[in-house]
């Protein structure tokens, strides 16, 4: 058995009311019993008991006018209760800040890897009158971003084989490229190195930079980044970065071997 699952025994009803609350993620107009039948391809009648109850436990309210479900105040207390329990969070939030405080235009992630894709989960601006900013709980895809990939690079073996079908998927979408052995070898560099760049292959004209969080096993358990826009002004950032963003990766690699299992 992975780190992901596999092979586990399935609970139908909790997994498709957790099919039901991820439906929302992302969205920030209400969803209809319709929207939701519809796009999880059950049936109307399943969708409204599992409403009915999470619309009572306050994880989704329901509008009184309309009727649409929208995201309740449960899901966000358990939201601040996610935040305040981890340290790493608020050390990282502070060693990004110092890494971006000297360059102008730079903006600092936070993120942890979902499967085959990266999650941003803080957000720090650097300085500057413009800044490049992804919102906190964006997903990006982690084959085609320089974090996914710095995550990527250091999971076991069988888990990325077994994200890899998807990996391509991604691969194919964004860049038409199908061979795995070009992925297969962009992760190595990075172990090689220790780091990840992305020069403009995502989003054109923006630069990432990132270095993942290890466990004592060598396993990734997050990753800072830093992107910037790719301008003259911005060239010595490819040569700086790698060793500040190293060096904070370090300093939050000892907090997470210090932390109980």
């Amino acid at each position: 058995m992975t780190m992901y699952g596999r092979g586990e025994a399935k609970n139908v009803t909790v997994d498709r009311a957790l099919r039901v609350l991820e439906a929302f993620h992302g969205r920030e107009g209400a969803l209809s019993l319709a929207d939701l039948s519809r796009e999880l391809n059950l049936d109307k009648s399943v969708i409204h008991r599992i409403l009915a109850t999470l619309v009572r436990r306050r994880f989704l309210e329901q509008d009184p006018v309309n009727k649409g479900y929208r995201v309740g105040l449960r899901m966000w207390e358990l939201g601040q209760a996610y935040i305040s329990s981890s340290p790493l969070e608020e050390r990282a939030a502070s060693a990004l800040a110092e890494v971006v405080a000297p360059h102008p235009y730079a903006t600092g992630y936070f993120s942890t890897l979902d499967r085959d894709q990266a999650v941003v989960i803080r957000t720090v601006r650097g300085p500057g009158p413009i800044n490049i900013y992804i919102d906190p709980g964006a997903r990006l895809s982690a084959a085609n971003t320089a974090t996914g990939r710095s995550m990527l690079a250091f999971l076991p073996p069988d888990d990325l084989e077994e994200l890899f079908p998807q990996l391509m998927k991604q691969r194919k979408h964004h860049l038409g490229e199908t061979d795995r052995s070009i992925l297969k070898g962009e992760l190595k560099e990075i172990v090689d190195a220790g780091y990840a760049i992305n020069k403009g292959g995502f989003f054109p004209g923006i630069g990432t930079v990132a270095r993942s969080i290890r466990d004592a096993r060598g396993h990734p358990v997050a990753a800072l980044s830093v992107d910037f826009p790719t301008t003259p002004e911005t060239e010595s950032l490819w040569h700086d970065l790698p060793k500040e963003l190293g060096e904070a990766a370090d300093d939050l690699e000892a907090l997470v071997r210090a932390l109980p299992d």
